[in-house]
């Protein structure tokens, strides 16, 4: 599912949590999206539950800064998450590793 604004991208993030992949995982993950969809949004991620939110947050593990459609493309499989970050299509401030282990909490 491509989400094309924030709040179906929020929408999205709760319909493919997968929580037993969540245990025992306490994570507060930023978005901060530019291009074409501009904003923030974040999702705490608590012992296999999930509250998604739109703005900042005042305490994030980690924060990922992208272009909105090439986050759309990294969900998609259609761009390769790491490979993208390497390349430095993304940043990511704070915990990395925990930014991008954080793809296995979702089925997209």
């Amino acid at each position: 599912m491509t989400s094309t604004n924030i709040d179906q991208y929020l929408a999205s993030l709760e319909q493919t949590f997968a929580p037993e992949r969540a245990q025992g995982q306490h994570a507060v993950l930023q978005y901060q999206f530019t291009g074409d969809v501009v904003g923030a949004c974040y999702a705490v991620i608590a012992d296999g539950a999930l509250h998604a939110a739109p703005g900042e947050h005042a305490a994030p593990n980690a924060t990922i800064q992208a272009d909105f459609a090439l986050w759309q493309q990294i969900l998609a499989h259609t761009v390769d998450r790491l490979m993208a970050y390497q390349d430095g299509q993304y940043t990511i401030l704070g915990d990395v590793e925990l930014a991008l282990d954080s793809d296995a909490w979702f089925n997209h």
